[in-house]
């Protein structure tokens, strides 16, 4: 009788104990370090009740677990995952029929097994200062920056490693055609003072005074002006290439009531947060601008195929070309 009692309490201990214990979501995320910050501190406050952990992971090699692991990966969630790579994957993702999309504009969310995170637009970023001192002109087509002038003053970010490359690319291949895109890059590559292997290496080039212009991401380039950088944001004039990222519930973990809380909240309330205050390029009908300084007044860029991953492969096999 005594045996049983003991085992009774131990009994009672261990199932406490594990009532005690939160349950735990975990996200994947392909967002920069400055927005998983609000991110962690807005789950903290939101949820109390259950531990949320967030594996910061860059787009590509979120989008290769996924691919290996399927359903068995660890995560519960994907945000802000390249949308490309989210159409090539969606049959690992649950179905979100019944999660409200009603915020978006026409157009924008096209898929009930991801939405749409955020649009991101990409500029040419120039050094005001640089182009006054030496009476440069600006360039506004990519013919522009053929220019000898601007020999050695020019970063872009590789397609191969960067969505922000990538982008530039296929809208050059949409515009010119593809092997014209093919020799226009070989020649741009001659005035370039490098490809950079992440979407932000042209800009912070820019800010260290190493180069005078930057294809990079508007959200960066206003940052640093934010920051005091006296820098302009210069649109080409066939348009602004960009892309879209997407999140995601991983198949059947939609199931878990935690999980479906956590992602209720990130598509309604933080995703307005991060547009309105990171990347504020318009996909929602009740989205507000609260980044200083954005342009307001940007056109899309040809970006046909831009969600296609047979044509961003094709792409990169057609890169190696250009900078194997």
């Amino acid at each position: 009788m005594k045996r049983f009692f003991l085992i009774m309490l131990l009994s009672l201990f261990l199932i406490s104990g594990c009532a005690d214990k939160k349950d735990t979501v975990i996200i994947y995320s392909c967002m920069e370090d400055n927005r998983n910050q609000a991110l962690q501190e807005q789950l903290k406050e939101k949820f109390k009740d259950i531990e949320v952990k967030v594996q910061p992971m860059a787009t590509g090699n979120a989008a290769a677990k996924i691919k290996s692991e399927g359903k068995d990966v660890e995560a519960d969630i994907i945000i802000d995952l390249e949308t490309a790579h989210a159409a090539n994957l969606q049959s690992n993702f649950a179905d979100l029929s019944n999660y409200d999309s009603s915020m978006y504009l026409d157009g924008v969310n096209n898929s009930n097994k991801y939405f749409t995170w955020v649009k991101n637009t990409m500029n040419l970023i120039i050094d005001k200062d640089y182009f006054k001192k030496h009476n440069l002109k600006v360039p506004t087509t990519y013919e522009d920056l053929l220019n000898k002038e601007y020999k050695g003053l020019i970063a872009m970010p590789d397609p191969k490693t960067s969505g922000t490359g990538y982008s530039f690319f296929l809208n050059t291949v949409n515009i010119m055609g593809e092997d014209k895109a093919v020799e226009y890059f070989k020649k741009l590559k001659t005035n370039l003072r490098e490809f950079t292997t992440s979407g932000s290496g042209p800009t912070s080039l820019l800010k260290q005074g190493e180069i005078a212009i930057a294809l990079g991401m508007t959200s960066q380039g206003v940052a640093a002006i934010n920051e005091g950088y006296n820098f302009q944001i210069v649109e080409l004039e066939t348009g602004s290439p960009y892309n879209t990222t997407a999140a995601a519930i991983i198949k059947d973990r939609e199931n878990d009531e935690n999980v479906s809380e956590v992602f209720k909240w990130l598509i309604s309330d933080f995703a307005k947060y991060d547009r309105e205050h990171f990347m504020p390029d318009i996909i929602t009908k009740d989205q507000e601008i609260k980044v200083e300084n954005y342009p307001t007044n940007l056109k899309d860029a040809n970006m046909t195929n831009g969600e296609d991953i047979a044509t961003k492969e094709k792409l990169m096999n057609v890169w190696s070309e250009i900078n194997g």
